[in-house]
């Protein structure tokens, strides 16, 4: 494993043209959110998992400033297996 690399980090936005980041469907975010921090990944957004159109939507950006958005569609739904 190389070690990590020093890169600096653009403002991010999200009406910039091109790619801007990569979208993550999972079936629960919870254990990613987790440990994305002792990854060396930060969040973008306070709070970190936010609400949106039924979904739960976190966004973060890896060691080198890659921007990554995290979806699940756990949204405001609750009941056995799902938690908010």
């Amino acid at each position: 494993r190389s070690a990590p690399v020093s890169a600096p980090v653009a403002p991010w936005s999200a009406g910039r043209p091109g790619l801007s980041y990569l979208t993550f469907h999972l079936d629960d975010m919870d254990p990613v959110v987790a440990v994305l921090p002792t990854a060396g990944a930060r969040p973008l957004s306070d709070p970190v998992v936010v609400h949106a159109r039924g979904r739960r939507i976190s966004f973060w950006a890896d060691p080198e400033g890659n921007v990554v958005e995290l979806v699940d569609g756990r949204g405001g739904r609750s009941g056995p297996g799902r938690s908010n």
